[in-house]
């Protein structure tokens, strides 16, 4: 940056000294990783501007510094166009639609490629039980599940108390608030609770994998295990899986006593029925398989979080801006996907156990 600084003050002094009618500036081994060099070059821009002067540059051979600063307004005709003159062309909506049909493809490719190491790798660690290093799956564990607890709690406490006052508001008006326990319970245990705790696990769990996953390969420590010959899927991926997988159920469970808990405050003191009705009708309105099916949400959700979490740390880009962009795209590719699989468990799961002669 010192260089840069004494180059740009000694273009200035040129420039003072004698009118020039270009400026060329010699770019031979620089890329679009450092934001320094796009500074100078936005500068050297107005610079040229403010004199009048046409900018050149020698040496472009980085393509992505070529795109950067036609994007930034430099053109091989007219130099440098400030942004408030510039003319903003809308894109072809067909252009955007195509750009995102590509993207999706090489998303579903690359998803396939990761899904294929995990599985290799959760079969070497089913070989080799001792490969696994229990510690960082501990570690995770207490990282990703008991420091959510308190969170999660609170999340799912306010779930309950706002539906059993939407509830009663409404069931009031026909006399049927003895059914807002049943409301609370089958809505917390089946769907409110599983869903509640993954977008939390989501914004706590996944981003976290995501944005250290990026980090490692900005410093090539991923680069660095598998030029050792150590699968990163194996000792990276399978821990953060394993760690949220047995975490998650636990978490689900505290969310859904948080929320019944929650139904229960708003629904004995706003009605006419008494603790002991209340949590009567609840644990009645409650079998077995909605706990079943609450527990299997949350372990499929488990998978898909770390998962996907996992996947764009090891999609990033190797700087900065690639690292956010990455935990961002982790959030809402697992909020997405938690979603889409929570509507095929809540359809199929009825189906199954309708086999079982169980009557859901």
């Amino acid at each position: 940056m010192s260089q840069l600084q004494a180059d740009y003050e000694e273009l200035i002094k040129a420039l003072n000294a004698s009118p020039a009618k270009e400026i060329s500036i010699n770019l031979k081994g620089k890329d679009s990783s450092s934001y320094g060099i796009l500074s100078f070059l936005i500068s050297c821009g107005e610079l040229s501007v403010t004199h009048s002067a046409k900018i050149s540059f020698r040496n472009l051979e980085d393509q992505s510094l070529r795109e950067i600063l036609k994007k930034l307004g430099f053109n091989r005709e007219d130099g440098y166009t400030p942004k408030q003159f510039r003319e903003v062309k809308p894109q072809s909506i067909y252009l955007s639609l195509g750009e995102a049909a590509i993207k999706f493809a090489d998303d579903v490719k690359k998803i396939t490629g990761f899904a294929g190491e995990l599985l290799l790798s959760l079969c070497y660690l089913i070989r080799h039980p001792r490969k696994l290093d229990l510690k960082e799956v501990l570690f995770y564990m207490d990282k990703s599940g008991a420091n959510a607890v308190p969170i999660v709690v609170m999340v799912c406490f306010l779930m309950g108390l706002i539906l059993a006052f939407q509830g009663i508001m409404q069931m009031g008006r026909f006399g049927l608030e003895i059914f807002v326990a049943d409301l609370v319970a089958l809505a917390i245990v089946r769907e409110l609770g599983p869903l509640m705790v993954a977008i939390i696990c989501i914004g706590r769990a996944g981003s976290a994998y995501a944005a250290e996953l990026g980090t490692m390969k900005v410093s090539e420590e991923i680069d660095a295990m598998s030029t050792m010959g150590l699968k990163p899927e194996r000792f990276l991926v399978w821990p953060k899986i394993l760690a949220l997988f047995g975490a998650m159920p636990f978490l689900v469970i505290i969310g859904n006593i948080s929320g019944i808990i929650g139904g229960v405050i708003i629904g004995v003191s706003m009605s006419d029925l008494s603790l002991t009705e209340y949590c009567n009708r609840t644990i009645a309105s409650l079998i077995p398989a909605n706990i079943v099916e609450s527990l299997l949400k949350s372990l499929v959700f488990a998978v898909i979080i770390a998962a996907v979490g996992c996947f764009r740390g090891f999609e990033s880009d190797r700087d900065a801006k690639g690292v956010g962009n990455a935990t961002t795209s982790s959030v809402v590719t697992g909020i997405f996907l938690v979603i889409l699989a929570d509507f095929f468990v809540t359809f199929t799961f009825p189906q199954i156990m309708a086999l079982f002669g169980v009557d859901y």
